[in-house]
């Protein structure tokens, strides 16, 4: 099930973003520390109603932000389609839970999202160095447009028009 997360989620959801921060770096994916994400981020997205999880059983084993946030350097790609567009944050998936499809699902639910509330596509950005985040993007239908430099390295970023 996917929902709006509620600030009661925030300690859980903490738990898993810590789970899913180990396992990328056993996996040689250094994309997340201690200063991103954190839990003043994600209190915030909280806060501004733009988070969503996937939970099974009261457990929560996915996290996402969808809004219309982005950074600067989004502004020197060419993107194929005009605003307005959503973007995609911070997704990700406990590592046990990982390989059952609630990543292409969270997925599924922000292109129905975007489409119910207008938008022309969805774009975000992905580690460049983790393959298995890049390979679902593209699988699912994402062009990449291009690449841009933050504080940990090279990052993929992607779009997919939905009219």
């Amino acid at each position: 099930m996917i929902k709006p997360i509620d600030i009661t989620d925030l300690f859980q959801t903490l738990e898993v973003l810590e789970e899913v921060k180990q396992y990328m770096l056993s996996q040689g994916i250094d994309q997340w520390d201690e200063f991103y994400p954190n839990e003043d981020i994600i209190s915030n997205d909280i806060q501004k109603k733009q988070a969503y999880i996937y939970t099974e059983n009261e457990q929560i084993l996915a996290y996402m932000v969808l809004n219309e946030e982005y950074d600067i350097e989004y502004d020197n790609l060419n993107w194929s389609t005009p605003t307005p567009f959503i973007v995609i944050h911070r997704l990700f998936v406990k590592p046990t839970a990982q390989g059952k499809g609630i990543s292409s699902q969270m997925i599924q639910y922000a292109e129905e999202y975007a489409k119910t509330n207008k938008y022309a596509s969805i774009r975000f950005d992905a580690y460049s160095l983790n393959n298995t985040a890049n390979a679902v993007y593209l699988k699912k239908g994402y062009t990449l447009v291009g690449i841009v430099q933050f504080r940990k390295g090279v990052f993929n970023c992607y779009e997919k028009a939905l009219y």
